[in-house]
């Protein structure tokens, strides 16, 4: 392999070819070029002559849906969960239509023959039944239900409202809360619900599905919010203390 320096006539060692990065440096002129195959042969060239690639250009990342709106006020933050829709529910559903279909049948079955151990087997179809329904209501609600969050300085309420019917949960929000996300890696066959809110070392579920980044940009609302709340009230308790007193 025979090299000559494109700027200076120099032949080129072998040990200043690197064919790999297609690269070249001459000690004569102590310039770098650029090192082409072209069939068999070894072109050189000025690395500030040698024509770029075009780069593809980039796509635009298109943000999806959120699956929750904020409204903040003077005094309180909302956050609003529109229903999921049976993208998310029919889970709970199949499972809570196969539980009722099997607690029936296995009842009728033990109402018809009336084995010796019919009690237990009834007991058994009626807790299946049970359950199924419980799973039942979670789907409809992960469906069709609305959850709301409403923040104020002192007070977070998780409100649930599903056919007219809200059930709530309160959380205390102390001067030094912050509000953290957290999400189950290694869920539990029955659980269903594996994200939320942690206040005070205490979970607050959600009731439903949400990504790592939403559950982190929630969570950003939350502490923003009570971040700015908690600076108007400092800054309120050192306007009173610097007031003349009368």
């Amino acid at each position: 392999m025979k090299l000559k320096c494109p700027e200076c006539g120099a032949p080129i060692a072998e040990d200043n070819v690197n064919l790999k990065a297609g690269i070249a440096s001459c000690r004569a002129c102590d310039r770098m070029f650029v090192v082409t195959r072209r069939g068999g042969e070894l072109i050189p060239a000025p690395a500030d002559k040698v024509a770029r690639k075009p780069e593809p250009a980039a796509q635009p990342l298109e943000a999806g849906p959120s699956s929750f709106t904020v409204a903040e006020q003077d005094e309180s933050l909302a956050i609003t969960f529109a229903p999921c829709g049976f993208g998310q529910g029919w889970r709970h559903l199949s499972v809570a239509a196969f539980g009722l279909a099997f607690a029936v049948v296995l009842a009728r079955s033990m109402m018809e023959y009336r084995p010796l151990a019919f009690p237990m087997f009834l007991a058994a179809a009626v807790l299946i039944g049970l359950i199924a329904c419980a799973v039942l209501v979670a789907g409809l609600y992960v469906s069709l239900g609305v959850g709301t969050i409403t923040l104020t300085r002192t007070e977070g309420i998780f409100a649930r409202r599903l056919f007219g019917f809200t059930w709530t949960e309160r959380a205390a929000l102390d001067a030094d809360a912050r509000v953290e996300p957290f999400r189950t890696r290694q869920r539990t066959p029955t659980e269903l619900f594996a994200c939320g809110l942690v206040i005070g070392g205490r979970r607050y579920k959600l009731f439903r599905e949400l990504g790592d980044a939403e559950m982190f940009r929630l969570a950003e609302a939350v502490n923003g919010f009570l971040k700015r709340v908690r600076a108007e009230d400092f800054s309120k308790r050192l306007d009173k203390k610097a007031a003349p007193h009368e």
